[in-house]
């Protein structure tokens, strides 16, 4: 049954069982993934999926259903399943739908060069990704992960109230971990791309960063404890920042959840720091022109020159403090329950290149690598407590390798710190691109 008789028919079942309105989010989509170790394929995935989530209303009460099958058995059983859910939905909150009104910019997302690749040209990207990792120095033991993957997905948002919205989008990554070692230590490094077009993946750039990391770290050293000037690189602030975005969210607002609050308007950081969410950036295959709920897109300012100046809503938030929707509602999978996210997070980047950072900073530490970014972080307060590694700085240049040391703030006094924001900006794996950042002080510990 194609999607369109299918929908017809879910919405039919819905009116004559007693919904008021009813929504289909549907989508359709596929992963090729290998990785390499020691020459050889290691691992191959190539998986394709449909989903759909079913959205009923009654009287402001939801009922959900999901499905993986298109067939007139699985819309009776979708609406059937939704009124059971929505007769026992309990709690104050009123839901609505989006009408399908609004300013959808064209977006082309879609370029199908992933998969105009063969099988054969994807094993060979990743074998030579690996292959020019370990020939970047002798020191190199292994490449413990090497992996590929490209994706592509199709998104259909169809409703009864006149929304029917439709976008297809793809893209990929590959991710290198080296693994250097001498007769003292063993080191490793990281190195992610995330890009549109296989055209844009530099094979050599991501194998040679990794394993120059790992070099980079032999020999670390410990460092005394104290408060230290810390420039973050540009992809760990972008892990930092990333790893906090969730306090923007007007859900977690709403109910205490974060640390901004009652901020709204206020200046929570430094002039220095501007941050948007930028659901048409150009370079991530994120971007999109109608959220979760089919709400149009659009670029917006988070924090403009250290000033809060919105949170993220979706439908249900920004009813309940009398505003619109951001476009904001985002669906992991279609078994989760729909969040609220930024698209495509921007740190705005500065004047400064990396170098100049390091010479304004003088003497301080470079951060390169943070852990615990999940279990050491409190989404609440904004406390954070981190095992990082990094370099020490002397005299605006880089002295030595360092380690085993931890460093703790919190968020908003990391934002309110920033001296300086560089011009080198990177994607992250967190859907942040950032530039790295220089602070002017931060807690550092060390055995």
């Amino acid at each position: 049954m194609d999607f369109n008789t299918f929908a017809d028919k879910a919405f039919k079942i819905s009116k004559e069982k007693g919904f008021d309105e009813a929504e289909i989010y549907y989508s359709k989509g596929g992963e090729f993934q290998l990785s390499s170790l020691n020459g050889e394929i290691d691992s191959y995935t190539d998986a394709s999926s449909i989903e759909v989530y079913f959205r009923g209303l009654k009287n402001g009460k939801i009922g959900t259903a999901f499905s993986e099958i298109l067939s007139e058995e699985a819309a009776t059983l979708l609406v059937e399943e939704a009124f059971e859910n929505c007769s026992i939905a309990s709690g104050e909150d009123v839901y609505i739908f989006h009408d399908g009104t609004g300013e959808y910019r064209d977006f082309e997302g879609y370029s199908g060069a992933f998969q105009k690749k063969t099988v054969k040209e994807k094993i060979d990207t990743v074998v030579s990704l690996e292959k020019l990792a370990l020939e970047y120095d002798k020191r190199i033991v292994m490449v413990p992960t090497c992996r590929t993957a490209d994706t592509w997905s199709e998104v259909t948002i169809i409703n009864t109230l006149g929304l029917n919205r439709r976008y297809k989008s793809d893209g990929g990554f590959a991710v290198v971990v080296s693994l250097a070692g001498d007769e003292k230590s063993k080191k490793t490094g990281f190195s992610f791309s995330l890009v549109r077009t296989p055209e844009e993946l530099d094979v050599k750039r991501v194998a040679e960063e990794a394993s120059k990391r790992a070099i980079d770290q032999l020999g670390a050293r410990n460092v005394k404890s104290g408060k230290y000037r810390v420039v973050f690189r540009n992809d760990v602030f972008g892990q930092l920042f990333g790893t906090f975005t969730s306090m923007y969210s007007a859900d977690n607002v709403q109910r205490g959840l974060s640390v901004l609050k009652g901020k709204m308007g206020t200046v929570i950081g430094s002039s220095k720091l501007t941050v948007y969410d930028d659901p048409f950036l150009p370079e991530s295959p994120y971007s999109k022109p109608f959220d979760d709920e089919g709400v149009p897109t659009r670029k917006k300012a988070l924090v403009e020159k250290g000033e809060l100046k919105t949170f993220l809503y979706d439908l249900r938030t920004a009813a309940k403090d009398g505003t619109k929707s951001t476009g904001n509602s985002v669906r992991g999978t279609y078994r989760s329950k729909p969040s609220i996210a930024p698209v495509n997070t921007v740190v705005r980047s500065g004047d400064l290149s990396f170098d100049e950072l390091l010479e304004s900073m003088g003497e301080g530490i470079l951060v390169t690598d943070l852990t615990g970014l999940h279990s050491g972080t409190n989404q609440v307060s904004g406390e954070f407590s981190l095992g990082a590694s990094g370099f020490f700085v002397k005299d605006g240049k880089i002295s030595n390798p360092i380690e085993q040391f931890t460093i703790s703030s919190n968020i908003l006094k990391v934002y309110s710190g920033i001296l300086e924001v560089g011009s080198d900006s990177v994607s992250s794996i967190y859907r942040v691109s950032s530039p790295s950042v220089l602070i002017d002080e931060i807690d550092v510990a060390s055995e």
